[in-house]
């Protein structure tokens, strides 16, 4: 399901990638309400949304969108009903003060090929640095289990990263008296060298954990996630997140499709998909997918 608000401008002002903003605004609208908690919640929280659109500048008066899908139809259902109250009001996302000028709720019906509309982001490890022995060393892991394990020793001193030894992850448990400094996102990049099929394999790994916990329930998906893909390119983000800048590397695809027939079950997987987005950090706006119109254009980053 998914929530349709207009905004209208006060000003001008540049476009910006303000999907920080945009979520705090989300938050904002749930606050006093049974969902609440996902502003706390650890993991998968099962929402979406758009970049602000048309993608240009803002014009004093000009009308701007924005699209929040879900899974939970009573989570849209709250954000309109909230939404609806502050019609006429001014709020501000960002640096921009905004009306919201409408609202409304629809629902968007299985059906392919996909296209996204904002990146697709996917970790591919962890880059984690650890004092031992008052040398600091760097390993690089694809391991979730391990990288859980070693948040428990995460130092809380400020320690400076001057250098380091780079070492396998096998030799963990050489070291002694470890305090983990810094544990650092690192995302699939095909232009560092990340290959499709591992992109593919990790994105169903990704779809199918939030799918089972979501509905509590087993599925099994033995074919590739998608049967037919047509690659844009690859994209580098970068956002401000709280105050600190932090870039997020993502991929935008042309056609993501499945041309084989699905049953029951497959068919209620891949409508969970389309409205709780692709791969990673979907409350912050990525892996936001649309059903492709061929009559109409979707402006990509």
């Amino acid at each position: 399901m998914r929530l349709l608000i207009e905004f209208i401008s006060k000003d001008n002002y540049k476009y910006e990638m303000d999907n920080y903003y945009i979520q705090g605004f989300i938050y904002s609208l749930l606050k006093g309400t049974d969902f609440e908690y996902l502003h706390d919640r650890k993991g998968s929280k099962f929402f979406c949304f758009s970049n602000i659109f048309p993608i240009d500048d803002y014009k004093n008066g000009s009308k701007k969108f924005l699209i929040i899908s879900s899974p939970m139809k009573d989570f849209i259902k709250v954000l309109f009903e909230k939404t609806s109250e502050r019609i006429g009001c001014e709020t501000t996302i960002g640096s921009k003060r905004l009306i919201i000028s409408n609202c409304k709720i629809f629902d968007v019906k299985l059906k392919f090929p996909w296209e996204t509309a904002t990146p697709i982001v996917l970790r591919s490890g962890w880059e984690i640095y650890i004092k031992s022995s008052e040398k600091i060393y760097k390993i690089f892991t694809k391991n979730s289990d391990l990288k859980k394990e070693l948040e428990k020793y995460k130092s809380r001193d400020n320690i400076s990263i001057n250098s380091f030894e780079t070492i396998d992850e096998s030799r963990i448990n050489d070291l002694r008296d470890i305090h983990v400094i810094k544990i650092r996102d690192i995302y699939f990049s095909f232009n560092k060298g990340d290959t499709l099929l591992e992109w593919l394999e990790k994105l169903k790994e990704n779809s199918i954990r939030k799918f089972r916990e979501f509905y509590n329930e087993e599925i099994s998906i033995d074919e590739p996630i998608f049967d037919e893909l047509s690659f844009r390119k690859e994209v580098s983000i970068k956002l401000k997140l709280k105050g600190k800048d932090v870039i997020f590397i993502g991929s935008v695809w042309k056609v993501l499709n499945i041309v084989r027939n699905l049953d029951k079950k497959q068919k209620k997987f891949y409508k969970f998909l389309l409205d709780t987005g692709l791969g990673a950090l979907n409350s912050l706006g990525f892996g936001f997918v649309n059903p492709l119109n061929p009559k109409s254009s979707t402006i990509y980053y």
